[in-house]
């Protein structure tokens, strides 16, 4: 409602009917956003003119009064402010309460400790093997997301707070294509919402499969297997859809995209280049380097150092994918040089 305007129960009126006022009396239409005045200062309410009012409250109006004659309408009807709840402060939502409180906690945090680099978390986490700094601190991150944003920027609210909790390969995964994404420049909530959904998801399609398809490496599949295994982003959507949870339009096509590759070689659609959803890129870069680094891929773990550097040097290394686009391998090449520092620095 406009603060030019309050709201007032119609039963204040009942019994005022065939008298007079001082002020004038507005009804809402919520159709177009319009007030409109019903009754002029000085004219009588009859019995029709208040019936007519019920009518227009009942189909979804609102009997309102001008902010500017709340003083006469509280004298004429002997009312006080407390009685009138379109006059109250508004009582926070306990939602909205908890995301101040999360998004005033994180900010003092930045504050009170060394700022955090994405690059130095990651040499740390490769050399330790200790993902938990590097998922805590997107979890923190994540949760000062405002609910009200959308219902994908909620539910990942929802999933960071309750999931992000260990060191896990899908933890990882969330982890890593967030702070790559950010690292990419694309750090809106929403973006960054629609990718936590997206990469908590995208492999949820695996459990309608051949559990052989998700366990043995991806390069001792054969082909009828590997085109099985392909069919796991298109069973995620539909899952998605069965279940009836609401995801965003961007979110549904970063899970079912994050295999097509920048040049047209991956799958499901074979798209390329601008056609595929850049966050889609982003989750399709960093499961697959996880999955390289844990034998996934090969069936031998292999360093991120060295994934990172033939990447860097687009070394043909057999099941290792490079296309990505520009913008994530030149991040990716970031890292690698961050990571080259960390290791001379120790």
């Amino acid at each position: 409602m406009s603060k030019e305007y309050f709201n007032i129960d119609i039963d204040m009126l009942s019994e005022q009917q065939e008298k007079t006022f001082s002020f004038h009396i507005y009804v809402f239409n919520p159709a177009n956003g319009s007030y409109t005045p019903f009754l002029y200062a000085n004219s009588p309410l009859i019995a029709e003119k208040y019936q007519f009012l019920k009518f227009i409250v009942e189909k979804g109006g609102s009997v309102c009064i001008c902010t500017n004659q709340k003083k006469t309408f509280l004298h004429t009807m002997n009312l006080s402010e407390d009685s009138i709840p379109d006059l109250q402060e508004p009582v926070e939502h306990e939602l909205i309460t908890l995301h101040r409180q999360r998004r005033e906690k994180w900010e003092k945090e930045q504050e009170s400790k060394p700022k955090f680099h994405f690059k130095e978390a990651l040499a740390n986490a490769q050399e330790s093997d200790n993902w938990l700094p590097l998922i805590e601190e997107t979890r923190k991150e994540a949760l000062t997301f405002s609910f009200s944003i959308s219902h994908t920027v909620s539910l990942a609210n929802y999933l960071a707070e309750n999931l992000l909790h260990e060191d896990n390969h899908t933890n990882r995964t969330v982890a890593l294509s967030f702070q790559l994404a950010k690292g990419c420049g694309m750090d809106d909530p929403q973006a960054l919402g629609d990718l936590i959904c997206a990469a908590f998801l995208a492999h949820i399609g695996q459990t309608q499969m051949d559990l052989t398809l998700s366990t043995k490496a991806q390069l001792e599949l054969g082909d009828p297997q590997r085109n099985d295994y392909k069919k796991h982003p298109g069973l995620a959507q539909h899952l998605i859809r069965k279940s009836g949870l609401l995801i965003s339009e961007r979110c549904n096509k970063i899970l079912y995209q994050h295999h097509e590759r920048y040049n047209g070689s991956g799958y499901p659609e074979y798209k390329q280049g601008l056609y595929i959803e850049p966050l889609a890129l982003v989750l399709g870069a960093s499961a697959h380097i996880l999955e390289y680094m844990s034998g996934k891929i090969t069936g031998t773990p292999v360093a991120l150092s060295t994934i990172i550097r033939n990447i860097k040097e687009k070394n043909l290394t057999p099941g290792l994918e490079l296309d990505f686009g520009d913008t994530i391998y030149e991040s990716l090449i970031y890292l690698l040089d961050n990571e080259e520092n960390h290791k001379k620095v120790a």
